[in-house]
């Protein structure tokens, strides 16, 4: 893979967020668990949350060591949209996307209590062809929503238009993300992967020299 870790030089936990990203995460928590407490009875529940206070530390720091190429984001499975929404009000132009129609749904409203723009797509965040990359040995979740079209074909863009994607992967499916990141993403896009409680790996696709990548 072309990917170089990205080593961010300090705790994202120790950063105060801006009241605004607070207030976003207090309405945000309190919307997600009365609306698990009304579908408990209806719906079998498989959202699993990341540290949304961990991850707008960890966005707060690449935009102030200006390592992202454009602010521009893309969240892949975005269930919510909560990061999404982090990352609008940090000043990016961000898209979430997520396959559940009824999270869809859900995600949309939130934004709108909270004054976003809600740009939350229903589609595969992965790009037509991507399942290909797939190896025996990887987990198969993702590909379960491959008959949904793809995000970029139905919206006319691709993966290079954003300059940072974020996701948090299903367990065992880190290595699939990553390559697909590695073969869609432009080069200089970074790549946020929350792999569980404080711990987010940050990656940059980066130029492989032509003797490197034949030898």
């Amino acid at each position: 893979m072309a990917l170089k870790k990205l080593e961010l030089g300090f705790d994202a936990g120790s950063a105060p967020l801006p009241p605004s990203i607070v207030a976003w995460l207090t309405l945000a928590r309190r919307e997600i668990e009365l609306f698990w407490d009304q579908l408990r009875k209806t719906k079998k529940r498989e959202y699993v949350e990341c540290d949304f206070d961990f991850v707008a530390g960890v966005l707060q720091i690449c935009l102030q060591k200006d390592l992202l190429p454009q602010r521009t984001l893309v969240e892949w499975g975005c269930g919510f949209g909560v990061v999404t929404g982090l990352a609008e009000l940090l000043g990016m132009n961000s898209v979430g996307i997520e396959a559940e129609q009824f999270l869809v749904a859900a995600g949309r409203r939130l934004h709108g209590k909270g004054g976003l723009q809600g740009h939350i797509w229903h589609a595969n965040f992965l790009p037509a062809g991507a399942s290909e990359l797939a190896e025996e040995e990887d987990p198969r979740i993702s590909l379960q929503y491959a008959s949904l079209p793809s995000a970029y074909d139905l919206h006319d863009c691709n993966l290079n238009d954003f300059g940072c994607v974020f996701c948090y992967a299903w367990p065992g499916e880190e290595h699939f993300v990553k390559q697909v990141f590695d073969h869609f993403a432009a080069h200089s896009t970074v790549l946020i992967l929350f792999r569980g409680p404080f711990h987010v790996e940050v990656y940059r696709k980066i130029r492989v020299p032509f003797e490197e990548q034949h030898s």
